[in-house]
């Protein structure tokens, strides 16, 4: 545990395991309609019986082994008892006594470890959907198409200290789910309750904030909400809050539990489970090579330096896309081109990379007419956006505005003399050393020939000729 500035903050991660079925019945994860992939089972009428969805499982296992968690041989489910209208049995099952991993461990971009208390199984409650009734009524709906999704909680030591770095920890996180493919970023949601405290007051959890950026903007203002409480002489009450996206603000919501008030019970209904020493020792060596040894892998292999192997890495479709491009084209090239040109539209455009669907062939024919010539690393730069923003191939992007055509060195000639009997002027102004006017040429040249003529070429043609005169 480490503190800077006096902060502290732990989060517990509520990541939806990407299954085509709930957790303990056959009722559908995805649905259109409300209340339409629901069942006995699912909202707990009397009789039915849960039967633990083996997927489900198998995917949490992998995230404990994957973060390094000491796996239990043993484990069993346990009732969460509490009464709120998103659960219609009264309570949630899941687990608490024995957790499935424990004592595991996420390293920062920093480098530093942040430490994994433990990782354990439990489904979703359902969904409470607020609306605004007729006059100053309000009223709130349920759908329990969420009720018994399959979750697993990812619960850290309070080794964060600052909202930057709760953002890299998701950062890494959703990182290595990816890699383990037991999680989808265009389908499943990811949730935490933020704990922070600062100076050791008391601490102050704020429940189910939905993404990285919302997890950074929610603690970055309690954090400061408490330090200004401390400032005013006020105490700090610990308690429940929640986060409001539109104002950015937290607002309290009840006083915190703790978990002897939720009265955990051995679920009868569910029979204990066992694991073999083969069993999980199998399940590590099937584990994928994850981000930080695919990294290093394209330094060692591909000539790439530290930082940008990183880049590609810490994203499981560029690292991916990257290593087919690299198959076509020069590797530096095609990392050059992904970490900055792809990655600079990505973020100038406020994209989310996880939901664009790369294909590898279109890059690589992209970047085969841009190191041939035939296109300039302008109209590559324009094609990219076309394809990020508009989802047209850049291939059909370059052919439709007539871009690809090849333009030989004796055309580009033939313009750069012309451009130069035209701008006698410029000519000179070139020969007295003003920077500005071989701009101007180069410029016109560009304009003559439609962007088809790569610019440093084109520069020094300029040179050479203005030179002999």
């Amino acid at each position: 545990m480490k503190e800077k500035d006096g902060v502290m903050i732990g989060l517990e991660c509520h990541v939806q395991l990407d299954t085509v079925t709930k957790l303990f019945c056959g009722c559908k994860t995805q649905a259109e309609e409300p209340n339409s992939a629901c069942c006995p089972v699912c909202l707990g009428h009397p009789g039915s019986k849960p039967v633990l969805n083996a997927k489900a499982l198998d995917y949490a296992l992998k995230v404990a082994a994957a973060l390094g968690c000491e796996i239990n041989r043993e484990f069993f489910f346990s009732r969460k008892t509490y009464f709120y209208p998103d659960m219609s049995k009264n309570f949630q099952i899941t687990q608490y006594e024995i957790p499935l991993g424990l004592k595991g461990s996420v390293t920062l971009s920093s480098g530093r470890k942040i430490g994994i208390t433990r990782v354990h199984l439990e489904e979703d409650p359902a969904a409470l959907v607020h609306e605004s009734g007729m006059g100053t009524s309000n009223f709130s709906l349920v759908d329990y198409n969420r009720s018994g999704i399959p979750l697993v909680e990812i619960v850290t030591e309070p080794d964060m200290v600052s909202p930057e770095e709760a953002r890299d920890f998701l950062d890494q996180l959703t990182t290595i789910l990816s890699y383990l493919k037991v999680f989808s970023p265009t389908t499943g949601v990811l949730k935490a309750d933020c704990n922070a405290s600062v100076y050791g007051h008391a601490r102050v959890e704020v429940k189910n904030v939905t993404g990285k950026k919302g997890v950074e903007k929610a603690l970055a203002y309690e954090i400061a909400r408490q330090k200004n409480l401390l400032l005013n002489e006020k105490n700090i009450v610990r308690e429940t809050r929640a986060f409001d996206e539109k104002t950015m603000t937290t607002r309290a919501t009840r006083g915190k539990e703790t978990e002897a008030d939720y009265g955990y019970i051995t679920d009868p209904d569910l029979t204990a489970f066992e694991l073999s020493e083969e069993d999980i020792e199998g399940m590590k060596k099937a584990l994928p090579e994850l981000h930080a040894d695919k990294a290093k892998r394209f330094v060692e292999e591909l000539g790439l330096d530290e930082y940008t192997a990183k880049v590609l890495a810490n994203n499981f479709q560029l690292g991916n896309v990257f290593e087919q491009v690299a198959k076509e084209v020069e590797s530096k090239l095609a990392a050059k081109f992904l970490t900055r040109e792809l990655m600079a539209v990505v973020n100038r455009s406020e994209l989310d990379l996880d939901k664009i669907e790369l294909d590898p062939e279109e890059i690589s024919a992209l970047l085969k007419l841009l190191s041939s010539g035939k296109i300039t690393e302008k109209v590559s730069k324009q094609a990219l956006i076309v394809y990020l923003t508009r989802n047209i191939p850049p291939t059909k992007f370059v052919e439709k505005q007539g871009l690809s055509k090849d333009l030989g060195e004796g055309e580009i000639e033939k313009a750069v003399e012309a451009v130069l009997i035209q701008n006698k002027q410029a000519v000179s102004d070139l020969k007295q050393g003003k920077q500005k006017s071989l701009n101007f040429l180069v410029g016109y040249v560009m304009r003559l020939t439609k962007a088809k003529a790569e610019p440093r070429l084109v520069q020094e043609m300029i040179l050479k000729k203005v030179k002999g005169m």
